[in-house]
């Protein structure tokens, strides 16, 4: 696995935050640019000693594997930025109104636009300075899980000269949906942005399972139809009867990026 590891200082925190930086299996040996796609939760992308719940989503194993049976055309940058104890505040721009007590106790949200601001103005940017990474707006992609879609949706809305598509796994946008949405409607969101939204049927478990199922399922149709409604023509939706962890978002991975490099 040809994995960089670089730590950047985020003002969120007033820290150091760990990059991880996947590399084609071929990079060395070949001297042309790639695209670039940037995700969230990066402990949890490439390594189960890494990742909070020993499961990744084991993306190098995916890139191989593609490239091996000619499944994509092209390879790619895959930049993980791994979380922190102030995600669920890092990954949303709004803070959170309405408190539901099965769900969320206290208020998050918050510090998205800083968040998102230290993806494109210092991450992008060392990236470009360091890696054979195509910067254009064709060849730049965002992803992420559950919040992670959420703020892969968001600062793609915010910055939509920079991503071209997003990634959106597992949307969760329950807690503040009315400002999402309405961020999304009003936005300058450009129609030849793609996006590619996966949801499964059993995201929830435990205590009023149908109630959250059914909460998870309405944030990514609602999504959908914001899209539409910003006449974006390229959306690649699916529903599918997987969960809310990574060996779902394994398997909807290989879709996603046979979906995201076709020509």
């Amino acid at each position: 696995m040809n994995l960089i590891i670089k730590e950047l200082y985020i003002p969120t925190t007033k820290n150091k935050r760990t990059i991880r930086v996947l590399l084609p299996d071929d990079y060395h040996q070949k001297d042309i640019s790639y695209p670039v796609l940037y995700m969230h939760d990066g402990q949890n992308l490439f390594e189960d000693e890494t990742s909070y719940n020993h499961t990744s989503w084991k993306i190098h194993e995916t890139m191989s594997y593609l490239k091996e049976n000619k499944l994509i055309d092209q390879d790619i940058i895959i930049v993980g930025i791994d979380n922190s104890d102030l995600r669920q505040f890092e990954y949303a721009p709004f803070i959170s109104k309405d408190l539901m007590e099965d769900m969320l106790k206290v208020q998050i949200g918050g510090l998205g636009d800083v968040y998102g601001e230290f993806i494109v103005k210092k991450v992008k940017s060392y990236i470009q300075r360091n890696f054979r990474a195509l910067g254009d707006y064709e060849n730049t992609f965002i992803a992420g899980s559950s919040m992670g879609a959420y703020i892969s949706t968001y600062i793609a809305s915010k910055y939509p000269t920079i991503f071209k598509a997003v990634g959106v796994f597992s949307l969760a946008s329950w807690f503040n949906e009315e400002d999402f949405l309405d961020y999304i409607t009003y936005s300058n969101i450009k129609p030849d942005m793609r996006f590619f939204i996966s949801i499964g049927r059993y995201e929830s478990s435990g205590t009023n399972q149908k109630k959250r199922n059914k909460l998870f399922l309405n944030n990514s149709r609602n999504l959908k139809s914001a899209l539409e409604n910003k006449y974006i023509n390229d959306i690649f939706y699916i529903e599918t009867d997987d969960t809310h962890n990574e060996l779902a978002w394994r398997k909807m991975f290989t879709q996603f990026i046979i979906w995201l490099l076709k020509k």
